[in-house]
């Protein structure tokens, strides 16, 4: 029961993280929003990582899944999550990034050769008829790319997912997401635009709100999955839709119309279809 508290929090902290990344991103590139945001939530993580580090050994292997969580979660996942803030509203960017789920069930069963139960393939056909719906709410080419950045984003963070059941087991949490954090924001120091490191809006919504909302969504999902498993946790944390969806109508007034709303609920539906597993 506490994981599935923990991962319903860290949804919670990423649907907050989504009304400040819209704001963060609205006047700077994805690549300068992601390097503040990951700034600050590497520092957050610091007091943490310093007091575990010293009693932590990292092997090759284990330092190596590192660099590729780090890869597919915090610079292709995210990169592509701000590139669909910066292209359609959060309404619609979350629900379909947050189909990430769906991906990790089906890749768990290329990974881990794990059986699909027909629930499964009925929670991934509602996940694609709910994407189609979201995209019919939208207009031409705005919601379109949105859209496809965040599909991308889904299906990087799955993989990413996928690598913390093999971390957690060998790492601290803290260490675990101080040094995926710490690999990213060097990946991103050669991408950021010079000209739109000091942008005070970027500084303030996606540096220091979006990066102390990203320490606490990260360390509590990967807390949950310390405690029991990813597979178990995923889903959860996938309700970030519905309160994005509040949140983003009460303080960005965003309209939530009824393929939207029709959408938002599919994707819950899909998500507790899994749940039934």
């Amino acid at each position: 029961m506490i994981e599935i508290l923990l991962s319903l929090t860290a949804a919670i902290c990423w649907a907050l993280n989504g009304i400040a990344y819209r704001k963060g991103v609205a006047e700077v590139s994805a690549f300068t929003a992601n390097f503040h945001r990951t700034l600050f939530a590497t520092l957050f993580f610091l007091p943490l990582a310093l007091f575990d580090l010293p009693k932590t050994e990292i092997d090759f292997n284990t330092a190596f899944v590192l660099v590729i969580s780090a890869i597919l979660s915090f610079y292709i996942g995210d990169l592509s999550y701000f590139a669909a803030l910066k292209r359609s509203p959060v309404s619609v960017a979350l629900p379909a990034s947050s189909t990430y789920p769906v991906y990790v069930v089906l890749l768990s069963t290329v990974i881990y050769g794990a059986k699909i139960q027909l629930n499964t393939f009925l929670s991934a056909f509602l996940v694609f008829i709910a994407v189609y719906v979201i995209y019919g709410s939208g207009k031409g080419k705005f919601r379109s790319s949105g859209l496809f950045f965040s599909l991308l984003a889904a299906f990087s963070w799955s993989l990413a997912i996928l690598t913390l059941d093999f971390l957690t087991d060998r790492l601290p949490v803290s260490v675990v997401a101080f040094t995926r954090m710490l690999l990213c924001l060097i990946l991103l120091s050669f991408t950021v635009k010079r000209d739109e490191i000091k942008r005070r809006d970027s500084l303030i919504y996606a540096g220091i709100f979006g990066g102390f909302l990203s320490f606490a969504g990260i360390a509590v999902f990967l807390t949950a999955i310390k405690v029991s498993s990813s597979w178990n946790v995923v889903q959860p944390s996938a309700t970030s839709p519905v309160f994005s969806a509040i949140l983003g109508s009460i303080l960005l007034k965003e309209k939530i119309d009824f393929r939207l709303a029709a959408g938002i609920g599919i994707i819950v539906i899909s998500i507790l279809l899994l749940l039934l597993q």
